[in-house]
């Protein structure tokens, strides 16, 4: 099994944000904590809990309200900081402290999901792209001001002018669970033509194959596979989980077990945090992640069983092949 990367922070904003950096410090107009804001351009075409880019969204659990303020290409800060064929892009993130006194910066991340399936993106740091500071640097804003954090993200090909969801966490100083809002807006540039149709869905008490979605929104793609390594090849299939909830969902949270052969034998296992990213999934909208496994290399070519174990105990069960 492997652990997710998660999204890094520069030591160095705390001396920016000490000396006043990173803070706009003109006031911005309060909303009561905990209520929703309408989203404003586009909102009537957005689920309900879902802001525009520009649109500020109240954060439930402090006086904090949210502003992603745009999503802009940039150039790669260095050659590996995008995969091969994907484009680099800047989230600008702001928090307003719209309470009466100084507060601590809520330890904050983003996740941004691009197109109908939601595909993952990658985070990345860099010059100009430094992301909000890690909770031990203690940054603090004053009452009014705005703390603003570029965030890089590598963008998977073909996704120009698709849909870009991007969930906030933020964890308030004292808290254990974190506040989940969202915003969406466009990935710059011409729209793509779709690569492929849609995924078939299966009918109710159907055997599942990898490739349909499942009659409750869940879908496993055929695994990729890596040239064999010392006995092992390395494999890669995409996780993908619909919410159809008026209610955000608080993540994918399946664990998938990969079974080879006619025995079911146990080839991996990977679960949220362990294996992918995971964060909550707006209403209405999708999430896809990349799930990193393994095979022995004896069990290719052959029969590939995956076991889809969702958060509350139901298991779906994907059949297909390694070849």
């Amino acid at each position: 099994m492997k652990t997710a990367p998660l999204v890094g922070a520069a030591s160095v904003l705390l001396a920016l944000v000490l000396t006043g950096c990173g803070q706009d410090d003109a006031p911005a107009p309060a909303a009561p904590s905990g209520s929703r804001q309408p989203a404003t351009a586009g909102s009537a075409e957005l689920p309900a809990g879902i802001a525009s880019f520009g649109a500020a969204q109240p954060l439930e659990s402090g006086p904090w309200t949210a502003t992603v303020r745009s999503l802009q290409e940039m150039t790669p800060p260095a050659k590996d900081s995008v995969p091969s064929g994907w484009s680099a892009a800047r989230v600008k993130v702001a928090l307003t402290n719209t309470g009466t006194d100084i507060a601590l910066l809520p330890e904050t991340s983003v996740t941004v999901r691009v197109g109908e399936l939601g595909l993952e993106t990658k985070p990345f740091t860099g010059p100009g792209v430094a992301g909000f500071p890690k909770p031990d640097v203690g940054a603090k804003v004053k009452p009014g001001a705005t703390f603003t954090a570029d965030v890089g993200v590598a963008v998977p090909p073909h996704s120009a002018g698709q849909r870009a969801t991007v969930t906030l966490e933020a964890t308030q100083a004292g808290l254990a669970q974190a506040d989940a809002v969202f915003f969406e807006g466009k990935v710059p540039g011409a729209t793509a033509p779709a690569s492929s149709p849609p995924a078939a869905t299966a009918a109710a008490g159907a055997r599942l194959s990898l490739g349909q979605w499942s009659p409750d929104g869940v879908r496993i793609s055929p695994l990729q596979l890596a040239a064999d390594d010392n006995g092992r090849r390395e494999a890669s299939l995409e996780l993908s989980v619909r919410n159809d909830s008026d209610d955000p969902r608080p993540g994918m949270g399946v664990t998938v077990r990969v079974l080879v052969g006619a025995e079911l034998t146990t080839a991996d296992t990977a679960s949220a945090g362990l294996g992918y990213h995971d964060a909550p999934i707006a209403p209405h909208r999708t999430a896809t992640s990349t799930v990193d496994v393994s095979v022995p290399s004896r069990a290719v070519p052959g029969p590939v069983t995956v076991d889809a174990e969702q958060r509350g105990g139901d298991r779906l069960m994907f059949e297909g092949a390694l070849k």
